[in-house]
């Protein structure tokens, strides 16, 4: 007799990124919302230091490395969880918190990883939707729904794929009314070096309050994945019961902390992404009349009006950008250096 796997996990699919093997051909990857340029030297150098220090052999030594987290965070070193990328600091959230049929909110369209992890679980998802108009939060809804005492609510912020914020004063109302109602919340702030957004002035007020970040959108480690979690020190207990003592590896801790205590690179390319490069797209579609939406990462959602032309032209000039089925007809396009936006516009305007 076959295995009995989950009934859940037999109606699931994968999530499968498309065109594996992008990085190997040579295309400018405007599709996944990455850093476009290598790390600072800093990083790699560490890297190496850390290949001859004759430690391949042996489990990871973390050290030192939540002090420099929290001084980066501006939170104490208890109150900072490291993960395997950010995708599993979503995950040990969800676990914590939900069980077969528990209720999570999730504002929608948003971040795949959310449902993905929502059905692992078993969980029901509710979906209030980001306004059709101009994508902004459905903050009312959101707050109605929390009468209904889910276990979670999912602030994504910001939104990815929208680029919506969520002002912080609307943070602060949903946590209050998620406290009141014993509902923990998640907020995700993939892209909160780009945005300036965070929820962390909130953390020592709510016991209910769990943020999610990554460096792999700024300080250009994908590869290594790396991410960490903020949270009230006694939830950092609890959810260390639940992360492996050694999910985090040390070429991931390495890298981590040398880009964190040589954040320049970072900043200059953040500066260069959202006060040149992007305002240079946003102009371009509006001079050619392709809609936008607004946002607050490093990346626009656009709906143009032949978006499979646009794909087709921009692949065959080496470029990758993302579709999207939801919000249907859109695509995602991510905004590296001023090079890379000059030779998108410029691939751009042949599609139309």
């Amino acid at each position: 007799m076959p295995v009995r796997f989950r009934e859940n996990i037999k109606t699931m699919t994968p999530y499968k990124p498309p065109l594996e093997g992008r990085a190997s051909k040579g295309y400018l990857l405007l599709d996944f919302n990455e850093m476009t340029t290598e790390p600072g030297q800093e990083v790699k150098d560490s890297l190496h230091t850390f290949i001859d220090s004759k430690r391949l052999q042996v489990y990871p030594e973390y050290g030192t490395i939540n002090s420099v987290v929290a001084e980066y965070a501006k939170c104490k070193p208890e109150e900072v969880l490291l993960t395997n990328g950010s995708d599993q600091g979503i995950d040990v959230v969800f676990r914590a918190f939900l069980n077969k049929g528990d209720t999570v909110i999730i504002p929608s369209p948003s971040f795949a990883m959310f449902y993905q992890t929502a059905f692992l679980q078993d969980a029901k998802i509710v979906k209030p939707r980001y306004r059709e108009n101009d994508f902004s939060f459905p903050f009312e809804e959101v707050l109605a729904l929390l009468d209904e005492k889910p276990k979670l609510l999912v602030l994504c912020n910001p939104n990815n794929p929208t680029g919506t914020q969520i002002s912080p004063e609307e943070v602060q109302k949903l946590l209050e009314k998620a406290r009141d109602n014993e509902v923990a919340v998640l907020c995700d702030e993939a892209y909160f070096e780009f945005s300036g957004i965070t929820a962390r002035e909130f953390l020592s007020e709510f016991d209910n309050l769990f943020i999610s970040r990554t460096l792999s959108k700024q300080f250009g480690l994908v590869s290594t994945r790396i991410g960490y979690l903020l949270s009230q020190s006694s939830n950092i207990e609890q959810l260390l019961k639940i992360r492996g003592p050694y999910d985090v590896n040390m070429f991931a801790k390495t890298a981590l902390e040398a880009a964190l205590q040589n954040p320049g690179y970072s900043k200059s390319y953040i500066a260069e992404v959202m006060e040149r490069s992007k305002p240079m797209l946003e102009n371009f579609f509006k001079e050619r009349g392709v809609k936008f939406f607004p946002g607050a990462a490093n990346f626009l959602l656009i709906q143009p009006e032949n978006p499979q032309k646009i794909l087709q032209t921009l692949e065959a000039e080496g470029i990758l950008i993302r579709p999207r089925e939801d919000p249907a007809g859109t695509i995602r396009v991510s905004i590296g250096t001023l090079g890379d936006t000059e030779r998108f516009i410029k691939a751009y305007a042949k599609a139309l």
